[in-house]
C-alpha cells in the first residue's frame, strides 16, 4: 500500500494503517536521530517523541507534495534543535588556551563586525527548508546524498538549496552589519 493512502487511513482513524506507517517510517527517523546523538537509549526516546508529536498533529498534517518521510524528520530535527539550544555548553569555548591563535583568521574578522545573537537571528529568519540545510550540510558535515534523502529531494537539488541558503544568509548578515 503507498505511504500516502497509508496516512489518508491514519487520519481517519484506522490503527492498522498507522501501525504500518510508525512501522515504515521508525527505522530512518531513528537512525537520523542516532547519527545525532550517538546514545541508543536517548535516541530512542527521541524517535518515539518525534512519533507521538507525530500523532498528536496528523490531523492537521496535509499532503504538500513532501513524502510524510519529510514531515516526520522536520519534526525529529527541530526536536534535535530544540535538544542542542538546551545542552549548549556554558564555557566559552574561546577562551580554552589550546583553540587561542594571536593572528585573526577570516572568520574571526568577520566576527568582529557581527555578534553571535545577530548570526543566530538571520539563521533564525531563514526559511525552514534553508535552515535544515545549513544544519545538516554545514553544522553536521553530512554529504549532499544523504541530505537528499533526508530531506527528500536529490542530492543536485540540495546543492542547489545550501547554495541559496548561504546566499540569503549573506545577504541578510550584510545588510545588518551596514545598519
Amino acid at each position: 500500500m503507498e505511504t500516502d493512502d497509508l496516512v489518508r487511513q491514519a487520519q481517519s482513524g484506522s490503527q492498522a494503517a498507522l501501525e504500518e506507517l510508525c512501522r515504515r517510517e521508525w527505522r530512518p527517523v531513528y537512525d537520523l536521530v542516532y547519527r545525532t546523538v550517538q546514545n541508543r537509549d536517548e535516541a530512542q526516546d527521541l524517535t518515539q517523541e518525534v512519533f507521538l508529536r507525530a500523532l498528536r498533529s496528523l490531523d492537521r498534517y496535509h499532503d504538500t507534495g513532501q513524502p510524510i518521510h519529510a514531515w516526520l524528520v522536520t519534526i525529529a530535527l527541530n526536536m534535535l534543535r530544540d535538544r542542542w539550544r538546551r545542552m549548549r555548553p556554558s564555557a566559552d569555548i574561546d577562551n580554552l588556551p589550546e583553540l587561542q591563535n594571536p593572528d585573526p583568521g577570516p572568520e574571526q574578522l568577520a566576527m568582529q563586525h557581527l555578534d553571535k545573537d545577530v548570526i543566530e537571528q538571520a539563521l533564525a529568519a531563514l526559511p525552514e527548508d534553508y535552515q535544515i540545510v545549513l544544519r545538516l550540510r554545514v553544522v553536521e558535515a553530512r554529504p549532499s546524498k544523504e541530505v537528499a534523502e533526508i530531506m527528500g529531494r536529490n542530492a543536485d537539488a540540495v546543492r542547489q538549496l545550501q547554495r541559496r541558503a548561504l546566499l540569503s544568509l549573506r545577504a541578510m548578515l550584510r545588510e545588518e552589519a551596514l545598519t
